[in-house]
């Protein structure tokens, strides 16, 4: 195994055990052992545990879904707006795309990371949300000048943020093995309630939701 191939290896067993344990309580002798090396050559690929952990941080902020690329080239709209929170919203509720690293130990690294110091947390929003967050509230106003949506007292950035934690509180509630709260309906339904909600709230009119909003297109559109 070559040596980066050999780090790659030791990231990818310590992300469970830091999603499971955090980082305070996670020792070089677990690490070791969950990678099946040594701690001398654990050490000899990452110098200290804090060293492995930025390099899970920035593994686990590497992008390369090519869904993002056909986001991307879509100008600031109330029908941009739509895909940009259908994307993280089935990110978080169905748990798709399937990536290296499970949503599952995503959802966990990032609960433990916000009960200790919140340094992850931190790093995954600058690193990927707020990409997505500008993105948003540049639709948000592309859809209040179009009479599109309504004008608000929130901040467009807030619209934003605030409908993502809709979506990452649900996502925290289907962690355990039977979900936390029973909503009574299929997560494919619930994902298009929680979409539908999130974008009421960031104000789309009732005529932009009826334009722009088709669930099943939407899920073709990033099955291809």
């Amino acid at each position: 195994m070559s040596a980066e191939d050999r780090k790659r290896a030791i990231v990818q067993a310590a992300l469970p055990l830091f999603a499971r344990q955090g980082y305070a309580e996670t020792t070089t002798k677990d690490l070791a052992l969950a990678a099946g090396v040594s701690q001398p050559l654990l050490y000899k690929h990452f110098p200290s545990k804090e060293a492995l952990y930025h390099e899970i941080q920035k593994f686990s902020c590497h992008d390369n879904d090519p869904a993002v690329k056909k986001l991307d080239a879509l100008e600031p709209s109330a029908s941009t707006l739509v895909y940009l929170v259908y994307y993280f919203m089935r990110a978080l509720v169905l748990g798709k795309p399937v990536g290296v690293i499970q949503w599952d130990t995503r959802h966990r690294l990032m609960l433990k990371s916000l009960l200790e110091d919140g340094a992850f947390a931190r790093l995954v929003y600058q690193s990927r949300f707020d990409c997505y967050c500008s993105r948003m509230e540049a639709c948000v106003d592309a859809a209040v000048a179009a009479g599109e949506a309504v004008k608000s007292p929130v901040t467009p950035g807030n619209r934003a943020r605030f409908g993502y934690h809709v979506g990452a509180w649900l996502a925290l509630v289907h962690l355990p093995p039977k979900p936390a709260i029973n909503y009574k309906v299929s997560r494919e339904k619930l994902l298009d309630q929680c979409v539908w909600f999130a974008l009421r709230g960031m104000g789309l009119t009732d005529h932009a939701l009826a334009t722009y909003y088709n669930p099943g297109a939407l899920a073709l559109f990033f099955q291809s």
